[in-house]
Order: C-alpha cells, then sequence, then structure tokens
C-alpha cells in the first residue's frame, strides 16, 4: 500500500512539473553559449519594436524573450522535437507562417479573445536562427505590420 501510494505522488508530482515547463524553458541551456545571443525583456516594451510603415503598435507587450543563434546552428533535434510537442500541448495556433528570398518565419499564438495573450516565433535569417517569446495583449494586424529584419540589425557574432 505505501508503494502505491508512493508511486501515485511521485507520478502526480512529475505531471505537475511538467505542465509548468513551457516552451521558453526549452532555451534556458542554450543561453549561456558561445554563439548565442539571448535577450529578455519585461515591462511595456512595445516601442522598441519597428513597423515596416512607421505607424505605432497598439499592442502592449509585457515581456520579450529572445534566442538567436549564430550561422549554422540550431537547437537539437531532441529539443526540436520537445518544442513541437510542447507547442501542441499548449494550444499555439499557425498566425502567420512566410517565406522570402530564403528568410523563413513562422509565428504561432495562443489567442484570448480578440487578442493573443502568448506569441512563439521562429525564424530563419541568411543562415542565421532565431526565437522570440511575446506576451501581453497583442493584435494580429501588429504582428503581420513588426519589421522583423529591424530585430537583427546591429547584431554581430
Amino acid at each position: 500500500m505505501k508503494n502505491t501510494i508512493t508511486i501515485l505522488l511521485l507520478s502526480f508530482i512529475s505531471i505537475s512539473v511538467s505542465a509548468q515547463y513551457g516552451v521558453d524553458n526549452i532555451f534556458r541551456k542554450y543561453k549561456n553559449d558561445k554563439g548565442v545571443i539571448a535577450w529578455q525583456f519585461e515591462g511595456d516594451i512595445s516601442k522598441m519594436l519597428n513597423t515596416k510603415d512607421g505607424t505605432a503598435i497598439k499592442s502592449t507587450l509585457e515581456s520579450v524573450d529572445f534566442v538567436m543563434f549564430a550561422e549554422d546552428m540550431d537547437i537539437s533535434e531532441k529539443d526540436q522535437i520537445k518544442l513541437n510537442n510542447k507547442i501542441e500541448t499548449d494550444g499555439y495556433d499557425m498566425l502567420i507562417q512566410a517565406r522570402d528570398k530564403g528568410q523563413k518565419i513562422k509565428i504561432m499564438g495562443i489567442e484570448e479573445g480578440d487578442t493573443i495573450k502568448k506569441v512563439f516565433a521562429q525564424m530563419k535569417y541568411k543562415n542565421n536562427s532565431a526565437y522570440f517569446f511575446l506576451t501581453g495583449k497583442i493584435y494580429l494586424e501588429d504582428l503581420n505590420n513588426i519589421n522583423y529584419e529591424s530585430l537583427m540589425n546591429g547584431l554581430d557574432f
């Protein structure tokens, strides 16, 4: 009987811990690696983002977590599988998928009413891989209008 209770308790704890493991946690181990640039900002940082047409965005961003890998580097295959599984189980929906001159971007989000509360983006820019996570009150039209290339300006490995 004690063994059964112990097993049930351990199972419950491990399920609880895995349920709290977010998509962004997959990238924590890479943040201090050579060839990786990682930023994390808290507070309303909407003013930091440039739009393609120069207009201000109406979204309110509470946090941004950005991870970019040097040329020809990326997360491991094992972590890519974990990432895809976590995106699916967390309920992210595909919002934008685009390709242009060797650049690719995938933006997924968790919607809440007419806004998006969490955004995950995966970008291939030249030979670099970049990922970012946004939380806040985010409007889809702002995501379509952000100049993502401006995020890469001034970054050099």
